[in-house]
């Protein structure tokens, strides 16, 4: 916390998620990065905001494709979460070694996750340095596990 930026104190006490943003290529080729800017929107239908980096690799992905899923992280995957932080102007090598599935989309899951959606890009909006998609929900399930947050990692991504 710091004196001088009470406002980012106060965005610092938001509890986040933390999660796996899933993307393909136009050729498909998987990528993951680590979010946690991301929350429900809408019951009806059911559409999932998530927020991306407007330079990332996974907004090319997303705005080619226009699909993500999102793999929820679970208790104790701090490593797991950093794994996917890593720029990359490719994506390549983020997924080596991580158990994953496909389903409907065609966007990786990874297996670890306490749960886990697929989503169809219906808008997106770049108020800042960020791009939020909003996706309709066309999948999901649940695994075994807590999710975790940021807070519990010890990292932080806000203020």
């Amino acid at each position: 916390m710091t004196d001088q930026d009470p406002v980012s104190d106060a965005l610092l006490d938001v509890v986040y998620g933390l999660a796996v943003v899933g993307s393909k290529s136009e050729d498909g080729e998987p990528n993951g990065m680590t979010a946690n800017w991301m929350s429900q929107v809408s019951f009806e239908p059911r559409v999932f905001a998530v927020a991306v980096q407007s330079g990332a690799h996974t907004r090319a992905n997303i705005d080619a494709t226009k699909v993500f899923s999102i793999s929820i992280l679970p208790e104790g995957s701090k490593d797991l979460s950093l794994k996917f932080t890593r720029k990359s102007s490719s994506g390549e090598g983020r997924l080596e070694g991580e158990p994953v599935s496909y389903h409907g989309t065609g966007t990786p899951i990874l297996d670890a996750a306490t749960a886990w959606i697929e989503c169809r890009v219906v808008d997106q909006i770049e108020p800042g340095d960020h791009v939020v998609y909003f996706g309709e929900v066309v999948a999901g399930g649940k695994g075994d596990g807590t999710a975790t947050t940021l807070r519990d990692t010890g990292m932080s991504y806000a203020g």
